[in-house]
C-alpha cells in the first residue's frame, strides 16, 4: 500500500510539473474592449520588421478574447504587438516593447473623444 500511495503522489508531482512548463510566462490573453472588431493581431520581437502569424482565425468581436501562446523557441520578454481593425480605412495601431513575462492579460480600449487606442496590461 505505502508504494502504491508513493507512486501516486510522484505520478501527481510529475504531472503538475509538466503542466507548468508547458505554460510559457508569455502566454497572455488578449481582451477586445474598443467597440470595433479586430482583424489581426500579431506579436514580434523589437527591431524585427517581420510579424508573427495572424493570432486570429477570425475577426476578434469587441468583448470577446484571445489566449496568445509562444513556443519556446521564441526569446526574450519584451514583444511589440499590432492590430488591424476590420473595418476598412483605419490605421492600425502599434505597441512597443511590452513586457510580457510580468503580465497575463491586455485590454485594449478605444477612447473616440482623443482617437486613441490604449493596451492596459495586468
Amino acid at each position: 500500500m505505502r508504494k502504491w500511495l508513493f507512486g501516486l503522489v510522484a505520478c501527481a508531482a510529475v504531472l503538475g510539473a509538466s503542466a507548468a512548463i508547458a505554460a510559457d510566462l508569455r502566454d497572455v490573453t488578449v481582451v477586445n474592449g474598443t467597440g470595433y472588431r479586430i482583424k489581426f493581431l500579431g506579436f514580434n520581437n523589437p527591431g524585427d520588421n517581420e510579424w508573427s502569424e495572424n493570432e486570429l482565425s477570425n475577426p476578434l468581436a469587441d468583448g470577446d478574447n484571445v489566449a496568445v501562446k509562444f513556443r519556446t523557441g521564441d526569446k526574450g520578454c519584451a514583444w511589440n504587438f499590432k492590430i488591424e481593425w476590420a473595418d476598412p480605412g483605419y490605421p492600425g495601431v502599434l505597441w512597443n516593447g511590452i513586457d510580457l513575462c510580468s503580465v497575463s492579460e491586455i485590454t485594449l480600449k478605444y477612447d473616440r473623444a482623443s482617437d486613441k487606442t490604449t493596451a492596459i496590461t495586468k
